[in-house]
């Protein structure tokens, strides 16, 4: 891949390290890497709810009774968009997470993901195999959803 990256929207794995979470395979440092580059970071709003579910999650098996000061100011500065960029949904974003899950795409956050990056024109950052497969089997472009590795040799 020769483009220059500019705009990447990032799955909701690479947002969590911001939250105090630590995801397995995931470099907590590369949206700060990107960020630091002059690329910008985009989230879905819509993925917020996927969001919040893997935080409680997280913060029940951890036996918290409350959220930890860090995670209120992380969700404070992606409501404000401090370091993360908001998108909207739009129609065309929710017809085509529809038309995937119709063709048998169950994960609803991952198919909004991808036609949010879709539309809006955006590379779209994520870390799964299994789903890439499954756009590639139904004729959905993936030339623009890239992974942590593929990313750092972009940038060196």
């Amino acid at each position: 891949m020769t483009t220059i990256l500019k705009d990447i929207i990032v799955d909701t794995s690479y947002l969590l390290p911001l939250f105090g979470i630590r995801v397995e395979g995931i470099d907590e440092n590369i949206l700060f890497e990107l960020s630091s580059r002059g690329i910008s970071l985009f989230y879905p709003k819509l993925l917020i709810v996927e969001l919040i579910a893997k935080i409680g999650r997280e913060a029940a098996k951890r036996g918290l009774s409350k959220l930890p000061e860090e995670t209120i100011e992380a969700f404070n500065a992606l409501l404000l968009e401090v370091d993360v960029n908001l998108i909207e949904p739009s129609i065309k974003h929710l017809e085509t997470a529809i038309k995937l899950r119709i063709l048998g795409h169950k994960d609803m956050f991952d198919n909004i993901l991808y036609a949010t990056a879709f539309h809006e024109k955006k590379y779209l950052l994520m870390e799964d195999p299994t789903y890439l497969k499954f756009l590639r089997k139904n004729n959905f472009p993936v030339n623009f959803i890239v992974n942590q590795l593929t990313v750092k040799k972009i940038l060196n």
